[in-house]
Formats: C-alpha cells, sequence, structure tokens
C-alpha cells in the first residue's frame, strides 16, 4: 500500500499583528518625550533683575508650581513606562504577553489610564501657565522670554508624551476585554 501525499491546498500563513509592535513604538516614544521635557526642565535656567534692581534665578522649581508640578508628573510617566518598556518588548519578540492573569491586565488598564491623565493635567498645566506667564513679562527682551519659550518647548514633549501614553492606554483597553 502506497502512502499519498496529502493535498496542497493554498493556505497563507495569518498576517502577525501590528498591534505589540505599535504599542512598543508608543512606549518608547513616551519615554524619550519624558526624558527630553526633563531635561530641558533641569537646563533651563534665566537670570532676571527685578524694577528695583534685584536679581535672581528662575529655574523649574524655585518659582512656579506648574512647572515642578510638569517636572514630577514626568518623573512618573517615566517610571512607569520604564517599567513597562520590556513587558511590551517581550511581546513583541514572543508574540504572548508575560502575564496573562486578568489582574496584572487591569492593573496595567488603570495604571496607563491614570498615567495618561496625569500628563494630560501637566500639558494643560504647563501650556496655561507658560502662555499667561509671557504675556505679563514687562520686558519682552528679556532673558525671562528665552526661559518661558524652553517651557513651551518641554511643554510640547510633554504633549507627545501623552499622546504615547494614550496610544498605549488603548492598546491596554483593547486587550482588556479579550485577555490578549
Amino acid at each position: 500500500m502506497e502512502m499519498s501525499l496529502p493535498p496542497k491546498y493554498d493556505y497563507e500563513e495569518p498576517r502577525p499583528s501590528r498591534v505589540p509592535l505599535i504599542n512598543l513604538a508608543a512606549r518608547l516614544v513616551t519615554f524619550a518625550s519624558l526624558a527630553i521635557t526633563m531635561v530641558v526642565l533641569q537646563t533651563n535656567r534665566a537670570t532676571v533683575t527685578t524694577i528695583k534692581g534685584d536679581k535672581f534665578r528662575l529655574t523649574y522649581g524655585n518659582y512656579f508650581h506648574t512647572y515642578k508640578y510638569m517636572f514630577y508628573v514626568s518623573t512618573v510617566g517615566i517610571v512607569y513606562t520604564a517599567l513597562q518598556v520590556p513587558f511590551a518588548a517581550f511581546y513583541v519578540i514572543v508574540k504572548r504577553r508575560v502575564f496573562s492573569s486578568d489582574t496584572l491586565l487591569r492593573i496595567e488598564f488603570y495604571c496607563d489610564k491614570f498615567v495618561t491623565l496625569l500628563l494630560g493635567a501637566g500639558v494643560g498645566a504647563a501650556f496655561g501657565a507658560t502662555r499667561d506667564l509671557k504675556e505679563y513679562t514687562l520686558n519682552k527682551e528679556s532673558s525671562s522670554m528665552h526661559y518661558f519659550d524652553m517651557n513651551f518647548i518641554a511643554a510640547t514633549f510633554i504633549l507627545l508624551g501623552c499622546l504615547g501614553s494614550t496610544i498605549s492606554s488603548i492598546f491596554s483597553s483593547w486587550a482588556f476585554p479579550t485577555g490578549e
């Protein structure tokens, strides 16, 4: 009795999902943009002279609570993202999650939402305060204008980090009901 070969079928391998790769890219963009935000805030300084002739130094933490808030929110976001990047990379490489527990998916779901909301609040506070402070600066040619311009740059990068975090949050929402 001869063995016959199975019939040939036109079978195509299923295309791999790009969701894990997009999620990893979003987390890396979040990490990088929040790191840039922190660097800009820490290196941005200006010496300002008052009307009385007194000089003082502007930094992110000495006079404006909004910039302190933006720095601390960026710190929370970068720490959380640094914790999530290895898990996202594992998901890209192995095509499955490290932990498939319902409890851990819930934690990721809620933490993604929390961090995204914090970053969004930091974005709003940074853009609002910087715009208002620039508007009421008396000397438009002073070093304080450069200081506020640099804070606009920091606010733009925290906005980019918030968008990356939003994308990651959407993917964690999709994974939550299905357990993927």
